[in-house]
């Protein structure tokens, strides 16, 4: 195993990098403790664009949580009536992961406005 000369460049950039991640990060000063928290503002630009992606995001996590259970739902069949352990079990894992995706999308909402409110919105 070679180990690196003292003048290798990569060697240098590592310790510069290091060096300069300890100054600017783990280094308390005034500005890192200074956080700036600007008032809610809903006229932002592209505001309407966000909230349409936002629709989608949520129908499209609904129909996944969808094909989901129905993947486990046609796996879980195939495995019993074929008696392959495998697929049964790897139906039940769709249908969890299904069940659980919809309940994630369907608090999705509640979630984001209990957040929002909590941080002063």
């Amino acid at each position: 195993m070679s180990h690196p000369e003292p003048n290798h460049p990569g060697l240098r950039r590592g310790v510069i990098f290091v060096m300069s991640f300890w100054v600017l990060v783990m280094t308390p000063s005034a500005v890192h403790a200074q956080v700036p928290n600007p008032a809610p503002d809903g006229s932002v630009p592209g505001a309407e664009l966000v909230t349409q992606l936002l629709g989608w995001l949520k129908w499209g996590a609904l129909s996944a949580a969808l094909a989901g259970l129905l993947i486990g739902a046609i796996s879980m069949a195939i495995g019993h009536f074929g008696s392959n352990y495998s697929a049964s079990s790897a139906g039940r894992k769709w249908l969890l992961g299904g069940m659980g995706s919809a309940i994630i999308a369907g608090l999705a909402w509640t979630i984001t406005n209990s957040l929002y409110q909590a941080t002063g919105g």
